[in-house]
């Protein structure tokens, strides 16, 4: 019978989903000649290195290195041993995983697995507390008058977690759930003296899911007028293997399939303006989690789509969060615009009081561009009492405008600025081609290079390119095509008078001798799942992905041998070469004339032995 890890079962799972389909659900694709390209999910990048081949079932990244296959792919992802990839991906697919037979499972696993399982029972109780329960009537009346719906309780599994201190604790002992286990999950904290007791005590309940829909931990808010001064309003949970506060954003799972049809994401500040949007008809909307947008975040987000619109609180510390996260999505490569909110009013309180339709027409669709909204930011920050406060705003205002790289932009800002403080256009481009000059001397003087390269060129360094040796080059057009024909495999295997002089590279061609000798067929794909070893799985998803002529003659894989079985007696030829420099330049400095014969002699010697490789190379 097969195992849940048989090959048997991992051929059926392979057989049963599309790694394009898979990587799609975290990455935008698009298809680029034979491959699907786009932005690496596994490093920070702006132009898309990420490759995957649809009909060998590979992927690819040229700028990390990563590599593999469906499998690795999600390993690598989620951070998931191999037979967690293959029981998620069987799922995926409908396919029932068999049975386990005596599977070994690592304590970090069964940590996991008990969080897991913790959390969703955890979301269960506190959904039912909420809408079955009398503990729950207080914070349904508050959910209600904030407008929140039936529907909407149901769609996202808001609960709540009564104002006890052992309601959740007790709840999980009795099902025999770890105390410290759960204390490390998240959903239990423990007093200095060791005491055990519930985190979450008096608040609404939002369920926080990873990219799958996993419910990984919880964000609580507390009742407006429950609030003791030593509480926060908002509470998350804390890091555990679960939950990465950092690289998770609220509403992704859900919001991902929006998100690609509109190619827009709404960013908020907090779970509520999110549900609240989502009930109003705006289902592209994410948020972070009490925290400022992180890099990692901002990759998320760009690998789904390329344009976002900010949408945080209209406050001073709101704006403030604008302005810093702005830097952060541009980094990242995405198309940044601002969503006016008045003063003082978060995206739910807009949305309760003026309604789903204002919000369309009154905030989004007035998104401004971002130096719109820093030019708009920056006069919020002086207050202007006479003409020296009035030019350093302007300064400040064209310094802005010259970082745009647009001129048509940039003269549509500056006249807006001269109608603004009644300036003539004239005065206000001749100031901004002054303030451009400083600006750019000073770039240069932060781009001088370390002391080895003392000039200042304009930033400008040039770097010599150097190829490989041509042996290293012959060793991987062999592998590539090794891997696409078992008779160049069986050729190399017994022309290859040497090994491969890479060392990685001949570690690959040990796991492709054994590959044919277990009589598996010609496929780059199948192949790169049969290697074990991280980074020779990278290796021959890259080399599988090199565009070199599918049809090569018996001459040119003949030639590629000949540089690898010559490559030691090259790398002798050089170090007998160096060797005779070495003895001419001692005999150049001997003492005495015997000494200077005795090197001369030792130099003859190894002349002869130069010629006999030079000619043994010649009839290679």
């Amino acid at each position: 019978m097969a195992g849940p890890t048989s090959d048997e079962f991992v051929k059926q799972v392979r057989a049963a989903v599309d790694i394009v389909d898979v990587v799609g659900e975290y990455v935008q694709l698009r298809k680029s000649g034979r491959a699907f390209l786009g932005l690496c999910p596994f490093h920070s990048e702006k132009s898309p290195s990420f490759n995957v081949n649809a009909e060998r079932q590979f992927f690819h990244c040229f700028g990390c290195g990563a590599g593999g296959d469906v499998f690795s792919f999600l390993m690598k992802l989620e951070q998931l041993t191999f037979p967690e990839a293959l029981h998620k991906l069987a799922e995926r697919a409908g396919i029932a995983v068999p049975e386990p037979q005596h599977e070994e499972v690592s304590p970090e696993k069964r940590a996991r697995q008990a969080m897991q399982e913790a959390h969703q029972l955890v979301s269960k109780l506190y959904h039912y507390v909420l809408t079955e329960t009398p503990y729950g009537v207080e914070a349904m009346k508050y959910l209600t008058k904030r407008g929140m719906s039936q529907q909407t309780l149901t769609e996202y599994q808001i609960g709540f977690a009564p104002d006890s201190w052992d309601f959740v604790t007790q709840f999980l002992k009795k099902r025999n759930f770890s105390q410290d286990l759960m204390v490390e999950a998240g959903l239990l904290a423990k007093s200095d003296a060791g005491k055990v007791f519930d985190r979450f005590r008096g608040r609404v309940m939002f369920p926080i899911h990873d990219s799958q829909g996993n419910v990984i931990g919880f964000g609580g808010r507390l009742l407006d007028n429950t609030k003791p001064k030593s509480q926060p309003k908002y509470l998350n949970s804390p890091e555990s293997l679960l939950f990465n506060k950092s690289a998770t954003l609220f509403n992704l799972h859900r919001a991902r399939p929006h998100i690609r049809k509109r190619k827009q994401v709404l960013l908020f500040e907090g779970y509520v303006d999110v549900v609240s949007a989502w009930q109003a008809g705006f289902m592209q909307g994410v948020a972070t989690l009490g925290t400022a947008l992180t890099e990692q975040q901002a990759r998320i987000l760009r690998r789904n789509v390329d344009s976002v619109v900010l949408c945080y609180d209209g406050d001073a510390a709101g704006q403030e969060a604008t302005s810093k996260a702005i830097h952060v999505l541009q980094q990242a490569g995405l198309v940044v615009r601002v969503a006016p909110l008045p003063q003082g009013t978060d995206p739910d309180d807009y949305i309760r009081q003026h309604g789903a339709e204002a919000f369309s027409q009154q905030v989004l669709l007035q998104a401004m561009p971002v130096t719109a909204f820093r030019l708009k930011h920056l006069r919020s920050q002086y207050v202007i009492n006479d003409e020296t406060d009035k030019t350093r705003l302007i300064a400040k205002a064209v310094e802005i405008i010259n970082e745009l790289d647009s001129p048509v932009e940039r003269d549509l800002y500056q006249r807006q600025l001269a109608e603004e403080y009644s300036l003539t256009l004239g005065d206000l481009k001749w100031e901004s081609k002054r303030a451009y000059k400083q600006q750019k001397s000073e770039r240069q003087r932060d781009k001088v290079s370390p002391a080895w390269n003392n000039s200042i060129n304009n930033g400008k360094v040039t770097l010599a390119k150097t190829l490989p040796p041509a042996y290293h080059t012959a060793e991987r057009m062999l592998l590539y095509y090794m891997m696409r024909n078992a008779d160049i495999a069986q050729r190399v295997q017994q022309e290859c008078n040497a090994h491969f002089q890479v060392d990685i590279h001949d570690a690959l061609a040990a796991y492709l001798y054994a590959y044919y000798a277990e009589g598996n067929p010609e496929d780059p794909g199948k192949f790169i799942h049969y290697v074990q070893d991280e980074s020779l799985k990278q290796l021959a998803s890259g080399l599988a992905m090199m565009e070199c002529k599918e049809d090569v003659s018996d001459l040119e894989i003949g030639d590629y041998i000949k540089q690898v079985n010559n490559y030691p007696k090259r790398a002798e030829l050089e170090r007998l070469r160096e060797e005779q420099r070495s003895l001419h330049l001692q005999a150049a400095a001997a003492d005495s004339e015997d000494a200077r014969k005795q090197l001369e002699i030792q130099a003859a010697i190894t002349g002869m032995k130069i010629l006999e490789l030079e000619n043994a190379l010649k009839e290679g």
